[in-house]
């Protein structure tokens, strides 16, 4: 029913949330199912209920499997674009020149923060998405390998074979940060990487490619996130709105956000080994922006 009794309280207490919310959320889809179908709650939950088996008509999903989905989907679509934007926070608030020409792009682009919405002027702020793939990349929400086996016949990967049945990964955290990748400022914040400028030739076709071929936020092939561009357009949205209303800064003397000696293993610098990545900050903060 709950997580084992030897995890820590904090897991604990997040599979008892789970299995008390898929409950409530169950009566809730049995009450309603005399309504109208224009007339019913119907969020994702809800169409995970009533999923059915094509071959069968039975419901895709038992009790067991609802809550292991939400479980997944909670995780996915909360605490990964939670790192993300207080990854780009962070960056930016480390680096006023470049916050305030995200800023400029913003102001210039919009005439009111109701102007900010899902579409073309949006999408065509290049370098709002380029802040985005810039702080992704130096804090990739799921920084560990992601497991894979290999298949029947072995698989050879740059010169090494491996056999069937070995279990391989790749660490988005490493490949994001290689230098043979990103250049020798790999630890940098710098999102003018992710624009081509041929006038200087610091950003060509050839080098964002090549910057491109080392950097998959969101995985890749059959299993990538079926909601990056959900993800993508709550960030743009965040941060536009957010920029376009609010003059930010970090908190003066603070540290957090950046590591420091003290904090234990895999936290004395920006680097903290786990499968999401852990935050601590950053300390932010907000002031109206007067227009």
């Amino acid at each position: 029913m709950f997580a084992s009794a030897t995890r820590p309280p904090a897991v604990r207490e997040y599979h008892r949330f789970i299995y008390q919310s898929v409950t409530v959320r169950i009566v809730l889809q049995c009450q309603q199912a005399e309504k109208p179908e224009a007339d019913r709650r119907q969020d994702l939950f809800y169409f995970l209920y009533e999923a059915r088996d094509p071959d069968t008509g039975q419901r895709a999903y038992g009790e067991d499997e609802l809550r292991a989905e939400s479980s997944l989907l909670i995780i996915a679509g909360f605490d990964t674009i939670n790192i993300s934007l207080s990854s780009i926070f962070f960056y930016l608030t480390g680096d006023p020149r470049r916050c305030q020409k995200l800023t400029r792009e913003i102001l210039t682009t919009f005439e009111s923060a109701e102007d900010i919405i899902h579409g073309p002027k949006l999408q065509g702020c290049s370098y709002l998405r380029a802040c985005i793939d810039e702080g992704m990349r130096l804090t990739p929400a799921v920084p560990s390998e992601h497991a894979r086996k290999v298949l029947a016949g072995g698989l050879n990967i740059r010169g090494e074979h491996y056999p069937a049945g070995t279990i391989v990964g790749t660490a988005p955290w490493a490949s994001s940060r290689s230098r043979a990748v990103h250049g020798e400022d790999a630890e940098a914040f710098r999102p003018e990487r992710w624009i081509v400028d041929e006038s200087d030739g610091d950003t060509t076709e050839e080098k964002l490619a090549q910057y491109r071929s080392g950097f998959y936020p969101f995985l890749s092939g059959p299993y990538s996130c079926i909601g990056r561009h959900l993800a993508m357009m709550e960030m743009t949205l965040i941060i536009a709105r957010t920029l376009y209303g609010l003059d930010i800064r970090r908190a003066p003397g603070s540290t957090r956000g950046g590591g420091r000696p003290g904090l234990g293993w895999g936290a004395t610098d920006r680097k903290q080994d786990a499968y999401i990545s852990l935050r601590h900050g950053p300390e932010v903060q907000f002031r109206k922006r007067t227009l």
